[in-house]
């Protein structure tokens, strides 16, 4: 089997029906694979940077969503 540690893969994020209106959500959802734990992986595009010293993506690690973690 082939190794996948410490690697990501993010697919563009579809808007979907339960998006609340105003609230900025991630370009790029996906997972990150680190010393073999997997974790849910964010990334913003800044497309209004002020300043040339700003990056170009930010991102978010944390995580992965279990469903006996839902509210409801």
């Amino acid at each position: 089997m082939a190794e996948f540690d410490n690697q990501i893969s993010l697919w563009k994020r579809k808007p979907k029906e339960t998006d609340i209106a105003g609230k900025k959500y991630p370009h790029f959802e996906g997972q990150v694979t680190m010393d073999g734990n997997t974790k849910k992986c964010a990334m913003w595009m800044q497309l209004d940077k002020q300043k040339e010293t700003q990056p170009d993506m930010s991102g978010k690690i944390s995580e992965p969503f279990k469903k006996e973690d839902a509210p409801f």
